[in-house]
């Protein structure tokens, strides 16, 4: 509370290496799970190694026909939703051929239904990552015509399954937790809004106009994008408008209807396909009404064969490699996001998520559909909550659906032959309706709770993502985000401990400030003997008349006082010894707030306070003994003891004596204190006689054996006197 330490618990926070605890990985009865190897799992053999590596040994080896039935299922009912989409984000988002997304949504599942390690996790192309992918193409291609688009699918989608792999096998899985949830929420809402502003071009037929601008021309941004519509709405195309806006919003109405039957808890209605049914409809209208004649574009002749195997990171490819590593570098740091989230939002109980391991499940995602020139695929939220929804038990459901997806590929593509361009980017736009509709309550949230680092790299983001690309937007993003976190690590948090007045608890003094924070302190805890210490002290050297003379001209005036104190809520007395500091240290030190802590300790001397501005007025008292609480420093690495050895050496130079109490117990810390000479440096008082305890000498068990050793070195204690003799009251013996 309020960095408050009470000297009961000094006594019982022992912390030893010697006294750690092994604890055994609980699983329930008949898992399957393997628990992650570490240097104590010797006697793992190669069969328990290789099930950790290869996740489906682990469900395989237990798989029924039930689960198989469930599976199926799910499978099937997943396949009629995604297989539309798909084909919508490759033609109208990533701007390559439909079959691109199909090969994606078909062989990504089936890849990591070995690798995952979430079960009901379905990977497939996704929204957000085909919007950068098809950025990326529709830029390169149009200053670069003899480049081919898949050329360049196949060099993001490898790169950024390589960068992945890597980062999983290096065990980066760390970097989820790095960057904050806004600044996802900016990379959505601008990926959102792109597809919303890029469906509508598409919807009111201005396609051909767009695709016609001289290539000096650059309409590449959100922004440049909502000019473009602004200057050129009067050429809309009026069958293609009616067609798209009415595929607009019947997709609008069944999916509101939809969330009403799933609100009044009607099972079957997250079962619909309504974006099947309206892309079977309008293929079969526009077959019947010959949508092509009245010129509206159509999906035309698929060409499945003219796919074939393909090697990426070959010579040819090679130079685009350079000039394409940072939008894959962003497509695998934003799929992985996204795959995170998701996987965390299913991940059960008695299944463990390893981050490094999805790092290498979706790398290998990626280098396997990049020899295909399929679209990047990453684990979705949406799609892997409706899988769960539909009962899929394992990853088995995702072959299922991936088998059910090539065999659409290859043997029914000829019957979506006059399947309406509009109607696909109709589908997109209602995809990206969904992806901003949580952004409103994600900007309230941070508002009302006064989010401003949170809004700030939200609106950053968006709008460098809005008025220039989202690459930017990420990167800015990201930057920040690192910058806040290496602040945050940089920073030491030292605290000045004073001790409030009769009680036997030491607060950080900078934090004592309001009626809020002081109220819930002890008011009257007596330190157990350390009075009767004070008053034995002083009459050994001789003040016994004046310390009774002192009580019993006060003893009226301190009863008085203390009920005062009991009574109302002000703010508590806190004790500080002339020319003493006690600095806690509640953290680990390394070479990175080590630094920081040196100059914070400066200022502490000068000013008094950690919070104190550079320009505020020095103290005038001169500090004599500091002592460091180090309950908290757990470790200490080499290049911080370096500095604090420094600090300690300057100390005893000026004549300042230097304490350490409640050394965390470790056997590796006690080691670097002796081998960096910060031990010889520190003040080794025993007094086991007076009370002073120091079960590892020269560290102090507590902070009050520390100020008891204070007391003996100083020659005289005036200054403490009426101070301390005041919470004394006298019972009219000496």
């Amino acid at each position: 509370m309020y960095g408050a330490i009470r000297e009961e618990d000094e006594a019982t926070s022992v912390q030893s290496s010697s006294f750690q605890v092994s604890v055994t990985n609980l699983q329930p009865a008949g898992s399957t799970l393997a628990r992650s190897p570490t240097v104590e799992d010797e006697g793992l053999n190669f069969k328990e190694r290789f099930c950790y590596y290869v996740p489906c040994c682990n469900w395989m080896m237990v798989y029924t026909s039930q689960d198989f039935f469930y599976d199926l299922l799910a499978g099937l009912s997943l396949a009629s939703y995604q297989i539309p989409l798909s084909m919508s984000f490759a033609t109208a988002v990533a701007h390559v051929q439909p079959v691109c997304g199909l090969l994606g949504l078909s062989i990504a599942p089936i890849v990591y239904m070995f690798m995952g390690t979430v079960p009901q996790m379905i990977v497939g192309p996704e929204a957000a990552v085909s919007m950068i992918v098809g950025q990326c193409i529709e830029k390169t291609v149009k200053h670069n015509p003899d480049v081919s688009s898949i050329d360049i699918l196949i060099v993001l989608t490898s790169c950024s399954g390589a960068i992945l792999l890597a980062f999983g096998l290096l065990r980066f899985g760390f970097i989820d937790n790095i960057l904050c949830g806004s600044l996802l929420k900016a990379f959505i809402t601008a990926i959102g809004l792109t597809m919303m502003i890029n469906s509508s071009i598409s919807i009111l037929g201005l396609d051909e106009i767009l695709n016609k601008l001289p290539s000096e021309i650059h309409v590449h941004s959100p922004y440049q994008k909502i000019v473009f519509l602004i200057e050129h709405i009067q050429d809309y195309h009026k069958a293609t408008a009616i067609i798209g806006s009415v595929t607009f919003f019947i997709l609008f109405l069944l999916k509101y209807l939809k969330k009403v039957c799933e609100r009044r808890k009607i099972r079957f209605a997250s079962f619909f396909p309504e974006i099947l049914v309206v892309v079977v409809f309008a293929t079969f209208l526009s077959a019947a009404f010959d949508f092509k004649h009245h010129g509206i574009d159509v999906l035309g002749k698929v060409n499945v064969e003219g796919f074939h195997f393909r090697l990426p990171f070959t010579s040819s490819l090679r130079p685009w490699y350079g000039e394409l590593f940072g939008v894959s570098f962003t497509c695998a740091i934003l799929g992985f996001f996204e795959s995170s989230t998701a996987g965390k939002s299913l991940n059960s109980s008695l299944i463990p998520m390893s981050s490094n391991r999805e790092l290498v499940a979706l790398g290998s995602v990626g280098i396997a559909v990049s020899l295909f020139g399929a679209l990047p695929s990453f684990g979705g939220y949406a799609r892997s909550k409706l899988n769960a929804m539909n009962g899929a038990r394992t990853p088995a459901a995702g072959l299922c659906m991936g088998l059910t997806t090539l065999l659409v590929t290859f043997f029914l593509m000829d019957y979506i032959y006059y399947l309406p361009l509009c109607v696909l980017n109709a589908v997109i736009a209602i995809v990206g309706v969904s992806l901003v509709q949580e952004t409103p309550k994600e900007v309230r949230f941070h508002i009302h709770t006064r989010g401003y680092n949170e809004l700030f790299t939200f609106f950053i983001s968006l709008t460098a993502a809005f008025f220039y690309s989202i690459e930017l937007g990420v990167a800015i993003g990201t930057f920040y985000s690192l910058m806040r976190v290496v602040k945050h690590s940089t920073k030491s948090r030292i605290q000045i401990l004073a001790r409030v007045a009769g009680t036997d608890t030491f607060v950080n003094s900078d934090f004592i400030d309001s009626k809020e924070s002081h109220s819930l302190l002890p008011k009257k805890v007596v330190v157990k003997g350390y009075n009767e210490f004070r008053r034995q002290s002083m009459l050994d050297r001789g003040l016994a008349a004046d310390v009774l003379e002192v009580a019993k001209s006060g003893v009226t005036d301190v009863t008085e006082n203390v009920i005062v104190e009991e009574q109302t809520d002000l703010q508590p007395e806190l004790e500080d010894r002339e020319g003493c500091l006690i600095i806690k240290i509640p953290e680990p030190l390394t070479f990175t707030n080590a630094s920081d802590l040196k100059s914070r300790l400066k200022r502490v001397e000068l000013y008094g306070s950690t919070k104190a501005h550079p320009g505020s007025k020095l103290t005038d008292s001169k500090l004599r003994h500091i002592v460091f609480d180090l309950n908290g420093m757990t470790s200490l690495d080499s290049s911080a003891a370096q500095i604090l050895a420094e600090i300690i050496q300057n100390y005893r130079k000026r004549g300042v004596t230097v304490f350490f109490c409640r050394v965390f117990r470790s056997n590796k810390l006690f080691k670097r204190l002796d081998d960096s000479g910060i031990r010889a440096l520190l003040e080794d008082h025993p007094g086991s006689q007076y009370g002073i305890v120091q079960t590892f000498s020269p560290y102090y068990d507590r902070i009050l054996d520390a100020l008891k050793a204070i007391d003996f070195i100083e020659g005289s204690v005036d200054t403490d006197v009426i101070s301390f003799c005041s919470s004394i009251q006298y019972d009219g013996t000496v």
